[in-house]
């Protein structure tokens, strides 16, 4: 019996034991580390060494009205999107832009609230303000059958909400995109 017990105490009887020991340690810390990496937005950190796209005065114009009507932050990629996409639409969209931004810094606006409590403001600027509003918060821009989606998940509407509930999908997955195809035996 004596002999069994220094068998076990000996130097190659522990080496499993602690090898087992390291494999379970090593896989708590890569656990922990993934856990802890869940938290990081991966794809953000990977387009730190991208560089910024550079946006035209027009764009940079564009990207200062819409986060002063939006009060909020406007993506460099997602200014420069929306504002092709409503200039398609409005050819005339740098000059009402210009007038707008004129008009702020004139009546030295601080918030839209400020904005929407003038009296005095033309009806083709305050159209134009608002449509810029409406497609950043739906993250679309138009309403017929050539409205372009330029955001979903970035759509301002569900910035509120955002820490508390995902992102709506109603998609139920590739059955559900349409009929399937009739097979042909060849």
């Amino acid at each position: 019996m004596n002999n069994n017990k220094r068998e076990l105490a000996t130097p190659d009887a522990a080496a499993p034991n602690s090898t087992r020991r390291t494999l379970i340690k090593a896989s708590f810390a890569f656990g922990a580390v993934g856990g802890a990496m869940a938290y990081f937005p991966v794809k953000s950190v990977f387009a730190l060494g991208e560089a910024a796209p550079v946006l035209s005065p027009a764009a940079v114009a564009f990207q200062k009205l819409s986060q002063f009507l939006t009060s909020k932050t406007v993506n460099v990629v997602l200014a420069q999107r929306y504002y092709d996409a409503l200039k398609k639409r409005s050819p005339d969209l740098d000059q009402s832009v210009s007038a707008l931004n004129a008009l702020v810094d004139q009546k030295k606006l601080a918030h839209m609230d400020d904005y929407l409590a003038l009296q005095e403001v033309d009806k083709n600027l305050d159209t134009r303000a608002k449509t810029i509003v409406r497609a950043m918060y739906l993250g679309v821009v138009g309403d017929d059958e050539n409205a372009e989606l330029i955001a979903y998940k970035e759509a301002y509407m569900y910035q509120p909400t955002q820490d508390v509930l995902v992102v709506p999908t109603y998609g139920r997955g590739p059955a559900s995109w349409g009929s399937k195809p009739v097979e042909k035996k060849v």
